[in-house]
């Protein structure tokens, strides 16, 4: 099994008025949107066991034309380009390419490739969209119906607002599952800091933290796709 995961996001400095934190240590399209892509990933592939990345700056500064800035220039001091490849305990390989240097694209956000076809998934950032699936010998793509209610029309205020990740903080107070747990947490954030570390020293970085794969993962495209989770 396979997966692809595009972040391509960019000209943040043509519309926030001060977009310095994006561009400086702790930020970067690695620690800034990353968590939302390695997030999804870790939640159908299960836990990462190792990290082999590269990365560089796109332009050391950038211009900001966003109407009301605060600044005319940021210096740009953390990577904007990065690729990874992830090795997962369950033996798949995802691919991930996050960039702040991307203006235009016709990439895919994520997609899965498994035994029986491909999972093609929408933006981890916007928390709802169609999951497609293409089985082998498909001519067409099949929006599967969601596992869970929808939270809000796609595209609405409502639907942006988080509010399934609230509601399984609740349920967790009565005794349900947490899905955003600490464990999990440290787990995605080991893996974001093993890209930069893979980078540095041009080398694969093994995990030293232990995840149980969450009961999401798909491991073989014939089970029920989730939508937002």
């Amino acid at each position: 099994m396979g997966a692809a995961a595009f972040l391509s996001h960019s000209k943040a400095e043509t519309w926030h008025p001060d977009p310095r934190f994006l561009f400086q240590a702790g930020g970067g399209p690695v620690m800034n949107m990353g968590p939302y892509y390695f997030a999804v990933l870790v939640n159908c592939l299960g836990p990462v066991r190792s990290v082999g990345a590269a990365s560089r700056i796109g332009a050391e500064r950038r211009t900001v034309t966003a109407p009301g800035r605060v600044v005319d220039s940021i210096e740009v001091t953390v990577p904007t380009h990065a690729s990874a490849v992830l090795t997962f305990a369950s033996g798949a390989i995802a691919t991930t390419l996050m960039s702040f240097d991307v203006w235009d694209t016709e990439l895919p956000h994520m997609e899965i490739y498994g035994t029986e076809g491909t999972l093609s998934l929408p933006h981890p950032n916007f928390f709802d969209g169609d999951v497609r699936l293409k089985r082998h010998g498909d001519t067409e793509w099949t929006v599967l119906e969601p596992a869970v209610e929808l939270f809000g029309a796609v595209g609405t205020r409502e639907q942006a607002l988080r509010g399934l990740g609230v509601r399984d903080l609740a349920d967790a107070v009565g005794g349900g599952p947490q899905r955003a747990n600490a464990t999990f947490a440290f787990h995605v954030l080991e893996a974001l800091c093993a890209v930069e570390e893979a980078s540095g020293q041009a080398r694969v970085v093994e995990l030293t933290s232990h995840l149980r794969a969450p009961a999401t993962a798909v491991f073989r495209l014939s089970g029920k796709a989730v939508r937002g989770r």
